[in-house]
C-alpha cells in the first residue's frame, strides 16, 4: 500500500514518515558471479585508508524525533567522494549508499586487516625467535665472563 513507481526500474516504499520496514527475511540482491563483468582488484590498505578518513556520526533524519530515531553511518557525499570512482566507472551517487557497496568496502577492509594481522603475527614470531637466540647468547656470554673472573 502506498508504494510509488515514478521512474523506470524504481519503486519507493513509503515517505519520510516511514518508521520501520520489516520482514521475516533480509533484503536480497543478485550476487551471482556469472551475472557480473569488468572485475577490478581492490587495494585493501588503500581502501582502509580511505575508509578511515570518512567521518562516521550518529544522526537522525530531518523532522524525526532525535530521542527515538537515531542512526549511525557516513554521509553519502563522503562515501561517494572516497569510493564513487574505481578507475573504470562511477559507483553509487552523492546522495545514496547502496548496502552491497558498503558491505563490499567493509569486506575488503576486514580482509586487509586480517592480512596485516597475519603479517604482524609472523613478524612477532620472528622477533620472539631472535630474542630467544639473543637471550641464550647473553646467558652464554655471562657464563663465560663469570668463568673468566
Amino acid at each position: 500500500y502506498g508504494a510509488r513507481v515514478n521512474a523506470s526500474n524504481k519503486v519507493r516504499i513509503g515517505n519520510s514518515s516511514v518508521e520501520v520496514i520489516e520482514g521475516e527475511v533480509d533484503w536480497t540482491y543478485t550476487s551471482d558471479e556469472t551475472k557480473r563483468e569488468n572485475f577490478l582488484p581492490m587495494d585493501g590498505p588503500e581502501v582502509l585508508e580511505r575508509l578511515y578518513n570518512i567521518p562516521v556520526y550518529s544522526w537522525n533524519y530531518i523532522g524525526q524525533d532525535p530521542t527515538q530515531f537515531r542512526h549511525y553511518g557516513p554521509s553519502a557525499q563522503d562515501f561517494f567522494a572516497a569510493f564513487g570512482h574505481d578507475g573504470l566507472g562511477t559507483i553509487g551517487t552523492e546522495t545514496t549508499i547502496t548496502g552491497s557497496d558498503l558491505e563490499g568496502i567493509l569486506m575488503i577492509s576486514v580482509q586487509a586487516l586480517y592480512k596485516m594481522l597475519r603479517e604482524e603475527d609472523e613478524q612477532i614470531s620472528r622477533l620472539n625467535h631472535a630474542l630467544g637466540d639473543l637471550l641464550a647468547r647473553l646467558d652464554q656470554l655471562e657464563q663465560e665472563v663469570e668463568a673468566l673472573k
